[in-house]
């Protein structure tokens, strides 16, 4: 046995340079090391699967900084030969790769900061639903959101892009005119 355990792997796509568009695409699913919560987790799982992808993915966004991320970067077969480029290209594109990175850790962040504040002002007015009869789903959903989303938010604020290990994979993509 290692003394190390392995990173989990996390993979993301690049799917717009300009617009600094970027999708997860790979992530480990959501497991337990207890019994009864993995149970429910197989549960969700076998009942509600796209519950599970979200809650997953919250959860991995809580501990990228401990993840291998890798990025996928398409590139376009050219038809023509271009002249050589400087040494400095692959620099330049791996700085581009972690700023479209860091711009998406911001918006991501941000967007689960707007979700707890929402799930935070939502909460208080559940017990009111409470009073009708069967379990409180009312209470549970927002609570369990904003527990995963308050997640994934602290697991954010902590990530610096210049300390995480990337890996940059190109994937070569037939261009097809018509």
């Amino acid at each position: 046995m290692t003394a190390e355990k392995e990173k989990k792997q996390v993979t993301f796509e690049v799917r717009s340079w300009l617009r600094f568009h970027l999708e997860m695409v790979e992530y480990p699913e959501l497991t337990s090391p207890k019994k009864w919560v993995q149970k429910g987790i197989d549960l969700i799982k076998k009942h509600a699967p796209k519950v599970l992808h979200y809650l997953s993915r919250q959860r991995t966004l809580s501990q990228l900084k401990d993840c291998k991320v890798i990025i996928n970067v398409k590139s376009k077969k050219k038809k023509r030969k271009r002249k050589r480029q400087k040494l400095t290209a692959p620099a330049r594109r791996l700085k581009r790769i972690k700023l479209i990175f860091k711009v998406w850790v911001q918006k991501e962040k941000l967007k689960r900061l707007i979700l707890v504040v929402l799930e935070s002002l939502v909460i208080p007015f559940t017990p009111v639903l409470a009073l009708l009869p069967g379990p409180n789903v009312f209470f549970y959903i927002p609570a369990l959101l904003l527990y995963y989303h308050f997640t994934s938010y602290l697991g954010l604020r902590n990530v610096d892009v210049d300390d995480l290990d990337i890996e940059i994979r190109n994937i070569r993509q037939e261009v097809v005119r018509e």
